[in-house]
């Protein structure tokens, strides 16, 4: 059997993309508010404010994605950054749909989170893979 390089993190992305999408263009259930219990605390730690945990939450889901983006070796225009500014554009778009089904509605400052938090994401993905690479060949 042929192994395909990359199976696992691409299935992985694919599953946190298709997830992401949904939870972003859907009603909030009642019941989210218990899960925003950690995103509420990093909003209170670092910002003194846990009005933000929506902003918070928002840039930890698309920074999952950019990262997981690089862990599976995606390429936009046969570039890694292509692939992050795909997802930023992407978490942009997705927030100005929120407004086509009448139930939410797009806030500029989730965009912000959104395109932030994916490039942040990737970002942070490529620089441990070259510290762990550099620590690991030394």
């Amino acid at each position: 059997m042929k192994r395909i390089p990359y199976l696992w993190p691409r299935v992985l992305f694919a599953l946190l993309f298709a997830l992401v999408t949904y939870l972003t263009l859907t009603p909030n259930p009642d019941d989210t508010k218990a899960g925003f219990a950690f995103t509420r605390w990093i909003a209170t730690v670092l910002f003194h404010n846990p009005a933000l945990t929506d902003k918070v939450a928002h840039f930890l889901a698309y920074a999952a994605l950019g990262a997981m983006a690089v862990w599976a070796h995606l390429t936009v225009f046969s570039k890694r950054r292509g692939t992050a500014l795909a997802l930023a554009a992407y978490g942009v778009l997705l927030e100005g749909l929120q407004g086509l089904g009448g139930v939410r509605s797009p806030e500029l400052a989730d965009a912000v989170a959104n395109g932030l938090g994916a490039l942040s994401g990737a970002a942070g993905a490529v620089m441990l893979a070259h510290l762990w690479r550099r620590f690991v060949n030394a």
